[in-house]
């Protein structure tokens, strides 16, 4: 009854932590970032259904740099030229190798003072940079069987060599002091094996019984 009355314990939420361009990662989503737009350009899409859909493009920045950015639905109608915002739980994208800033239902973008961000115009222009995507492991056959039938790396059996030349294998067995066959005794005289017991009763219809 003491666990009922007690309060319900409330959970302390931890801040988000911001970082600066320099250390968003081509790949690495989650990131929460504060930025100004310095470039934007928007256009609307029509859906199957009818309905638009508002598709932001441009360039942003901080004080390390600028990237390029792509923002799709409702996020879209808010982002304005020269004002700042917090990037929040964003994606982080390679499209054509090249690296750029998104958004998808998960994340989201706040407005915040217009001053808290001062562009660094010269900069590192991120989006510039090309990047190539590497396989996470080089594509090895481990297959034993396939790497046993491939034999172009044998030696070719002209180069082996005759025969007479070769080490001589050790003997078989010696079979001069095995006993001849002809004076092992014919089966009849030899003692008789104790007869096998029979067996209990099997899952077979009739068990063991004796057939007229």
């Amino acid at each position: 009854m003491a666990s009922q009355n007690r309060p319900p314990q409330t959970r302390q939420l931890t801040k988000p932590k911001f970082e600066k361009l320099s250390e968003v990662r081509p790949g690495i989503h989650g990131y929460n970032t504060f930025v100004k737009i310095e470039d934007i350009k928007k256009e609307q899409i029509k859906r199957y259904d009818g309905s638009t859909l508002v598709v932001a493009e441009g360039l942003a920045g901080d004080d390390t740099g600028v990237i390029r950015f792509r923002v799709i639905g409702e996020y879209a109608n808010i982002l304005e030229k020269g004002k700042c915002y917090a990037w929040r739980n964003g994606l982080s994208e390679v499209i054509q190798e090249r690296h750029r800033l998104s958004l998808d239902q998960f994340g989201r973008i706040t407005p915040e003072k217009d001053d808290l961000v001062v562009v660094n115009q010269n900069g590192k222009k991120y989006s510039d940079v090309e990047y190539v995507r590497k396989d996470p492991r080089p594509n090895t056959n481990n297959n034993r069987r396939d790497n046993r039938n491939n034999r172009d790396n044998r030696d070719n059996r002209d180069n082996r060599g005759d025969r007479e030349n070769r080490d001589n294998r050790g003997d078989r067995e010696n079979r001069d002091n095995r006993e001849n066959r002809d004076n092992r005794g014919d089966r009849d005289n030899r003692d008789n094996r104790e007869q096998r017991r029979p067996q209990g009763n099997r899952n077979t219809r009739g068990g063991n019984q004796k057939r007229d």
